[in-house]
């Protein structure tokens, strides 16, 4: 799921990645209180999911002036909240599935080491949102049982990595996670998709589970996947929309919009 959900650097305004990045460093702020290692798990991904729980809610917390490891004599603005603290704690117990994933699939022993390292950080943030640990850890096995079984709709093969990503976005379950669970659900139906199409070539050099395989030399094939890709992110931006979102709104719609697509065109 790491690195698809990004801005897109040519499309964003100077000021909106200016107030993107404090948005990025309060994510790693809040991971600190998970050591070294749940800093070592920082992405882009959640830092959307910061920006877009702060917007809806209009937290208004003002930045502060901050140092840290990677910049510890100059000074940098951070914005952090309780939703930074809440995307730094999904990063953490993302980071730590997606490594026992990987042991899983492919037996990949730097992946359950680092697991393990991570393992004290994952407890805590499990402790702190035992709800969304349940979503992730169930909406994993399910995906490994598809996988077992070779379900071939590309579809059906995706819809865990979509409930995993609902039960994410649903902070709160008030009266926005119709909206949200939504925009997760697809969004991470998106991601999933977008994963097997990065990863294609690679899963037919070692034999792994991937749907797109059963149609792979189809003459089209470039251009399905596009299109599966484009019905995914239209309904994760008509949910987006509903939503009363005015602060930041030129960010998430960056994101959603251009950032997205980063991967699938490169």
């Amino acid at each position: 799921m790491f690195g698809y959900i990004n801005i897109n650097m040519d499309e964003l305004k100077f000021k909106d990645y200016d107030k993107y990045r404090m948005y990025y460093c309060g994510v790693c702020h809040s991971l600190a209180k998970y050591g070294i290692e749940g800093r070592m798990t920082l992405s882009y991904d959640m830092t959307f999911l910061a920006i877009l729980l702060s917007s809806l809610y209009e937290d208004g917390t003002e930045p502060v002036k901050k140092r840290c490891l990677p910049h510890p004599i100059k000074c940098h603005g951070a914005i952090i909240n309780q939703y930074t603290e809440y995307a730094a704690a999904m990063n953490v117990l993302l980071t730590y599935f997606k490594l026992k994933d990987d042991w899983y699939d492919d037996k990949n022993v730097k992946s359950n080491a680092l697991a393990g390292i991570l393992t004290r950080a994952y407890k805590k943030a499990r402790k702190q949102y035992p709800k969304q640990a349940g979503i992730i850890e169930d909406a994993i096995a399910r995906q490994n049982l598809y996988e077992r079984s070779g379900v071939t709709s590309v579809d059906e093969a995706a819809n865990p990595s979509g409930e995993l990503l609902a039960g994410v976005f649903d902070m709160k379950q008030d009266e926005w996670q119709n909206y949200l669970r939504k925009m997760g659900f697809f969004l991470g139906k998106y991601v999933y998709i977008l994963d097997a199409y990065d990863d294609l070539e690679r899963d037919i050099k070692k034999n792994n589970f991937n749907p797109l395989k059963d149609f792979r030399n189809d003459e089209n094939f470039t251009e399905k996947c596009r299109e599966m890709l484009v019905m995914m992110a239209a309904e994760s931006a008509k949910a987006f929309e509903a939503l009363p979102i005015l602060e930041n709104v030129d960010i998430l719609r960056n994101v959603l919009y251009y950032g997205i697509w980063n991967k699938f065109k490169q």
